[in-house]
């Protein structure tokens, strides 16, 4: 059941990366080879596109389609309930240790007891699952074969980056820093997310990044170089900051409102999102708000509206009022230096409005 880490002894997986703003850009090639895996497993957690990559992963790895390693990943991703949060594994050696990533395995079918000293020892076999199957496949060719791929991707988000200054931006807002920021980009994954972890002391933060859309047998991050919602088109540039806006903001904004978790549980929420807890609906309900702040601040105004209307039809039906609530926070930025000095007033003020409403 367990794959010694014996496997993983020889390899050597490569991290293309370049740096633009202040952010890392890079593809990290041992988590490329795990959503490999999962593409090969069939797995219904990656993006549907169409195109040469997906063949050429096809063409060469046809015959390894069954290996056992493969099978493993399979059966992790069925009974891991946070297909998203597992890629941290491959950045933070503490992943296996958190109880957190722990109690989103489960262990039935595993045929093993529902200890999380047995959940981590089965996140260790993944890893280790993913380096057997490089030494078998000779992953190394493949990599080499597209290492042009990988930087020319990694040029298009550094290109377009350079423009914006997202981490200024950010960490103004929530008047907070963090010590180091990587954009991973994921070919294969469809949806956009980050992580965050604290190592050595420097608190990191990850935002990883697939593509949105595909052209000429390729896929892309963009398909306008002007964004205009209506007509479904989205610059590069727009898709980066404004997905990270929310994604990112997840790193500064779940720290702080988990201090606050029995508060938020005393709020008479109503609503119909998939959302498991009150906690995960009100940060999913403040991001979004907050994407339609900055969209707007950016004068965006027909758009920010756009997405306000959009989410409230999701069921975030609080929305307009927590946008209010951010524009009070940023218009009396003197009283309040950071979004820790503001968030029990916040969450007093909600309340009062939710009770009220």
């Amino acid at each position: 059941m367990f794959l010694s880490s014996s496997y993983s002894k020889t390899i050597d997986f490569k991290t293309f990366e370049t740096e633009s703003n202040g952010i890392k850009i890079e593809v990290n090639s041992k988590l490329e080879l795990f959503h490999i895996m999962a593409y090969l497993s069939n797995s219904n957690n990656l993006n549907n596109f169409d195109f040469k990559y997906k063949s050429d992963i096809n063409t060469y790895f046809d015959s390894y389609k069954n290996d056992s390693s493969v099978q493993f990943v399979k059966k992790v991703l069925q009974n891991y309930k946070g297909h998203l949060t597992i890629n941290e594994l491959f950045y933070n050696t503490n992943f296996n240790k958190r109880k957190s990533f722990l109690n989103f395995l489960s262990m039935e079918n595993f045929g093993l007891q529902n200890t999380f000293i047995n959940k981590s020892k089965i996140l260790d076999s993944l890893n280790n699952a993913v380096s057997s199957f490089a030494r078998i496949t000779k992953f190394e060719k493949f990599v080499e074969n597209h290492q042009e791929y990988y930087q020319q991707k990694i040029n298009e988000v550094a290109r377009e980056i350079t423009e914006v200054d997202i981490i200024k931006d950010f960490e103004t807002f929530w008047g907070t820093k963090k010590n180091n920021y990587t954009i991973v980009i994921c070919l294969l994954e469809q949806d956009i997310h980050a992580s965050w972890f604290t190592k050595n002391d420097q608190s990191n933060c990850l935002f990883f990044l697939p593509p949105k859309f595909i052209n000429d047998n390729d896929v892309k991050f963009g398909n306008s170089k002007i964004t205009d919602l209506r007509s479904g088109k989205m610059s590069t540039q727009d898709y980066i900051y404004y997905g990270a806006t929310h994604e990112i903001g997840h790193t500064f904004l779940n720290p702080i409102f988990e201090k606050y978790n029995e508060q938020i549980d005393q709020i008479p929420f109503i609503f119909s999102t998939k959302d498991p807890t009150k906690f995960t609906f009100l940060c999913e309900s403040f991001l979004r708000s907050l994407t339609s702040y900055f969209l707007t601040k950016n004068e965006y105004m027909e758009f920010g509206q756009m997405v306000l209307q959009g989410e409230k039809q999701q069921g975030y039906i609080y929305n307009d009022f927590i946008v209010k609530l951010i524009e009070e926070y940023s218009n009396n930025r003197t009283e309040y230096k950071s979004f820790i000095d503001y968030a029990p007033i916040f969450l007093n003020r909600l309340k009062e409005k939710v009770e009220t409403k």
